[in-house]
């Protein structure tokens, strides 16, 4: 990255929108023993508040609620959820919001704590059976119509020597292996303001051999942990930069700034873990027309596949640098 593309005033905006969720929590938190809910409330306003100022207008945004399938089973509640900009204005009053327009789901924290992964993750599983999903290419296969989050101002390994990256890494693989069926089911994100985030990454492993009996076609799934080395990058900037790329995907007019985005490298480089699934995951359509697929390329539901020349994959852990 050149000088003039590390200072871009960009940059600053989000090192901003960083800054004041940080100073929040110190207030947040200087109140918190007097009346944990309003705590709670207050660290939910200020993620919709930051929301509100980088989304598209159009979309529209509301706090706890829960989400209704078309079947009438309902999520537990979830505290901020970003509605599509068709949703029926008569219903937006009702805390039960249906599935069919719910764009993305977040939970947040004022202080992260491991319980907090364990229950998030098992949401997960639970939101991703109330959207109205679809099959048939590998990105329909593998991401849930639902982008669902956690955001929190910070964490409780603030202690000497804690680990506090390590500590989230270990949460969420212990519970994605406890809860975790199917690519589908796995969050997207986890954005901890001061410290880092980590995003879910799905992707097809044709001709995979570790040379330790694990041969053949898989699908892979994971959390790339965005790495903060990078004096631009920020924990919010990464966050907003994947929501709107994947919003970018339903509708079609966010594309052009999530390019001027991507052009900025937003969310940083980073690293993380990968968990192999056999290929019969994919649904029956997939199979058949696996033909289509090919490496990379944005806005291409075919375009999920990855060289392993492109990844360095070891075991035991399977480390995945992108």
């Amino acid at each position: 990255m050149n000088m003039s593309t590390s200072t871009h005033d960009l940059f600053d905006f989000f090192k901003k929108a960083n800054s004041n969720i940080s100073d929040e929590y110190t207030r947040i938190c200087r109140r918190v023993n007097e009346d944990p809910g309003t705590a709670g409330d207050q660290g939910e306003e200020n993620w919709k508040e930051l929301l509100e100022s980088w989304i598209p207008p159009y979309f529209q945004i509301v706090t706890k609620g829960r989400i209704l399938s078309d079947s009438g089973e309902t999520s537990p509640q979830v505290d901020v959820i970003v509605l599509s900009p068709d949703y029926p204005k008569s219903l937006l009053n009702c805390k039960e919001y249906l599935s069919g327009g719910v764009v993305v789901a977040f939970e947040c924290k004022t202080t992260l704590r491991r319980k907090h992964i364990g229950e998030f993750i098992e949401h997960s599983k639970k939101i991703e059976k109330l959207a109205i999903n679809e099959n048939g290419t590998p990105r329909k296969d593998l991401q849930s119509k639902i982008y669902y989050g956690l955001l929190a101002h910070s964490h409780e390994w603030k202690k000497e020597n804690l680990n506090p990256k390590e500590n989230i890494e270990k949460a969420i693989w212990e519970y994605d292996e406890k809860y975790v069926t199917h690519p589908r089911e796995i969050p997207d994100i986890i954005c901890v303001a001061d410290l880092g985030v980590w995003k879910s990454q799905k992707m097809i492993v044709p001709n995979y051999d570790n040379g330790k009996g694990l041969k053949g076609n898989y699908v892979m799934s994971g959390y790339i942990a965005s790495d903060n080395k990078e004096e631009f990058f920020t924990p919010v900037g990464s966050c907003v930069f994947d929501l709107l790329q994947n919003i970018a995907w339903r509708y079609p007019s966010v594309r052009d700034i999530v390019t001027y985005m991507r052009k900025l490298n937003i969310s940083g480089s980073g690293s993380g873990y990968s968990r192999p699934w056999e290929w019969s995951i994919l649904s029956e359509e997939t199979q058949e027309n696996i033909y289509r697929l090919k490496n990379g390329g944005f806005w291409n539901e075919w375009g999920m596949v990855i060289d392993l020349s492109l990844i360095h994959i070891s075991e035991p852990t399977r480390q995945a640098e992108i």
